[in-house]
């Protein structure tokens, strides 16, 4: 138990670069929805990312045998992370601003706490209380229409919806990883099937909803192409491969710790960059969401017979 009393330079550098990068990507996304259809941002960087992290699991003698099961659970996982997780929050940046947004995904370890439940894993007094005080934030900002983008106030619930199916659909796909232990193989080799598999059901979806004859690829700005790259490359596969890192090098908890540090980070970039306003109603509804994030993260794990 002494690895958190001991953390090395190379993970504190590793935990600081996967705060700074995934708590961007809000941002970034936002950005590129001036430039570029929701659904294209999604598959086009998880096309790109996944493709690279196919070359480097198969270069690097990463790629192992999968299972039946597990090849089921990872292409659904493509579909629960990266179509309904990526792709409406991509669809709900166009309605709120990027730091509401992150915030509102910081919901997941409270929506993982009552999936588990479900699961016959009945959660400690303090998960059942953070998992309260999380939803209660989540209700606070469903109540505020003033946090929509200026002219897309009549659109707010709709923003909601999209951001609650990603939240949801994101935290079904960890879920589904982790009590099928499928999360047993390479880093590289499971984010490249999710993200290719992923990309695929979201650019037929992007095929056939007209979205292909809105991409002027030769109209775009340098600016546009830089954040694109900079989210597939920095945010999806740099970011996937600190993560895995992390995972193996340090404690869950401390790796968890990204949650309700991104959000800060994501609300900070998006008032010096975009001014998204920081108001009293968005600050207060992030403290409980985060605050709920806290207690769940950072209690002490107990061996169950």
């Amino acid at each position: 138990m002494t690895k958190q009393a001991s953390i090395s330079p190379r993970v504190m550098i590793s935990l600081g670069l996967l705060y700074l990068i995934w708590g961007s990507t809000f941002l970034s996304v936002r950005i590129l929805l001036d430039y570029l259809p929701p659904l294209v941002i999604t598959f086009s960087r998880n096309y790109t990312a996944g493709l690279l992290l196919l070359i480097w699991s198969i270069a690097g003698g990463h790629w192992k045998r999968m299972s039946a099961k597990h090849w089921r659970v990872h292409l659904q996982a493509g579909i629960l992370l990266i179509a309904l997780g990526n792709g409406f929050m991509s669809l709900a940046g166009r309605i709120v601003p990027s730091g509401f947004s992150s915030v509102f995904m910081a919901l997941g370890p409270s929506l993982l706490v009552l999936f588990f439940w479900i699961d016959g894993r009945k959660p400690s007094i303090r998960k059942m209380l953070a998992t309260g005080i999380g939803l209660l934030g989540i209700i606070a900002l469903a109540s505020q229409k003033t946090l929509a983008i200026s002219g897309q106030e009549q659109g707010y619930l709709m923003g909601i919806l999209y951001l609650s199916i990603a939240v949801i659909g994101w935290n079904i796909g960890v879920f589904r990883i982790q009590v099928t232990s499928a999360n047993t193989y390479h880093f590289t080799q499971a984010c490249a099937i999710q993200m290719l598999f992923g990309a695929f059901i979201v650019s037929l979806i992007s095929y056939f909803h007209g979205d292909f004859e809105l991409i002027k690829i030769t109209a775009l700005p340098i600016k546009a192409w830089s954040v694109f790259l900079y989210l597939a490359l920095i945010g999806s596969m740099l970011g996937f491969s600190l993560f895995g890192y992390l995972s193996k090098a340090c404690d869950a908890t401390l790796v968890a710790t990204y949650t309700y540090v991104n959000p800060v980070i994501a609300l900070i970039l998006g008032n010096l960059i975009l001014d998204e306003p920081l108001s009293i109603g968005l600050l207060l509804a992030s403290f409980l969401i985060l605050f709920a994030v806290v207690l769940i993260t950072t209690e002490k794990q107990k061996s169950i017979a």
